[in-house]
């Protein structure tokens, strides 16, 4: 998403409109992702929809020749 919309709640919409859909649409029981270690709003924005931080899995990533760790959150259907 474009700098203009940043902080206007527009991802943290899309997050939750896409996880129901994966729930209720696709009958997903459990969704999971990875985030980079320092894409904090990332972070910020699975927190507000519910996603738990599992773990981190260090050192687990090679980005723009860097070895970064990665964040895996998950949210389980109601």
């Amino acid at each position: 998403m474009g700098q203009p919309f940043w902080n206007k709640g527009v991802i943290t919409k899309a997050v939750a409109m896409i996880t129901e859909y994966g729930f209720n649409e696709l009958g997903f029981i459990r969704i999971d992702t990875g985030i980079f270690e320092y894409n904090t709003a990332s972070m910020k924005v699975l927190t507000k929809n519910g996603y738990k931080k599992d773990g981190v899995f260090e050192k687990s990533i090679i980005k723009d020749g860097k070895i970064i760790d990665e964040h895996r959150y998950s949210k389980v259907k109601p």
